[in-house]
Order: structure tokens, then sequence, then C-alpha cells
């Protein structure tokens, strides 16, 4: 159980690097605050999009 929990820690993390990535915002730190925060983390990048220049 503990390892599909993990899973979807990383998981979260590798989503909001691809969102990131997609909206133009730093990748890194969407991708810790996705293991961080998990899904919280991934509706904040859906919720956020694209950044303006």
């Amino acid at each position: 159980m503990e390892f599909l929990s993990v899973l979807i820690w990383i998981a979260c993390g590798f989503a909001c690097y691809k969102f990131a990535e997609k909206q133009g915002r730093n990748t890194v730190l969407a991708a810790v605050l996705g293991v961080v925060f998990g899904l919280f983390a991934v509706v904040g990048y859906l919720i956020a999009g694209d950044k303006k220049q």
C-alpha cells in the first residue's frame, strides 16, 4: 500500500511538471510542489492557466 501512495505522489509531481512546462512556469518548483502537496498542487496548476508575459 505504501508503494502505491509513493507512486501517486510522484505522479502528481510529474503532472505538475508537465502543466508548468506547457504554461511557461518554473518546472522544478512545480514538481516539488506536486510531490509535497499532491492533488492540491495539480488542481492549482490546472486553475492557474498560462503565465502572462
